[in-house]
């Protein structure tokens, strides 16, 4: 039986799958928590998914994600998964706009257990930021008895880039995205000299204020949570988030 985070894992790898399927894969690229999950190797699942637009209409869009919603081949498939039903929100009070579209949706479970995620699709791509095209971890398809797929998403470099940025700018700070940076670093993507050449100074002092107001707590709850039973052993103690904590000073140049 799969776990909440892996439900909602599961629907995002099936409803890309499909969308990618009814559209050109080079008109969308994949980021946030899901791109490293599926291509960086990042044990934290993620809440919802986020991508970006390169090409195409919000006319088109909206009728494809709708589409591909309420439509029973696709979720029969999700039904062997332990979804029971996708609950749409109400479309008419759903934010399609020239620069945000969001699908917000409830996973429903055979026990009723209502899963709240959502798919967000940007038009604000920087196009400094370059985007592959390559193939879905392997064994993130296996655990879902799934075949991989080829998708857009951004490489390393430019995750850790907006990444910094997201950890400087939310309006509430995000203790995964001290996570994720954490990620990138051991994966070798992200050094302090990269990054103080890629990012204003303005940026990474922002981003330092912001690291040092989390809490464990928030940590716990933003980041544990979302990690299967043997990641949470390795990264749930205060020790762990502290030496998190002081890796990402060193890399955005705090002294």
């Amino acid at each position: 039986m799969l776990t909440d985070t892996q439900l909602r894992e599961v629907f995002h790898f099936c409803f890309l799958q499909r969308l990618l399927k009814i559209s050109s894969p080079e008109m969308y690229v994949l980021k946030g928590g899901l791109n490293l999950r599926f291509f960086l190797h990042s044990p934290r699942y993620s809440e919802d998914m986020d991508l970006d637009v390169l090409a195409g209409n919000v006319t088109t869009l909206k009728k494809n994600g709708y589409k591909i919603l309420r439509d029973s081949a696709f979720k029969r498939g999700l039904r062997t998964y332990g979804i029971a039903d996708v609950e749409l929100n109400d479309p008419d009070k759903a934010k399609h706009t020239k620069t945000t579209q969001r699908f917000r949706v409830g996973l429903i479970t055979p026990a009723g257990l209502r899963l709240p995620t959502k798919v967000e699709f940007s038009r604000r791509h920087n196009p400094s930021d370059k985007p592959v095209m390559e193939m879905i971890d392997p064994e993130i398809a296996r655990q879902y008895h799934k075949l991989s797929y080829r998708c857009q998403h951004y490489p390393g470099e430019f995750a850790v880039s907006q990444k910094i940025q997201a950890l400087a700018g939310r309006s509430v700070t995000q203790a995964r995205d001290a996570f994720d940076l954490g990620i990138l670093h051991m994966g070798g993507y992200a050094t302090s000299t990269a990054v103080s050449n890629l990012l204003p100074n303005k940026i990474r002092l922002k981003a330092i204020d912001n690291l040092m107001g989390l809490s464990f707590d928030d940590y716990d709850g933003q980041v544990v949570e979302f990690l299967d039973a043997d990641d949470r052993i390795r990264w749930s103690s205060v020790s762990v988030w502290e030496q998190l904590q002081l890796t990402i000073l060193e890399l955005l140049g705090h002294a």
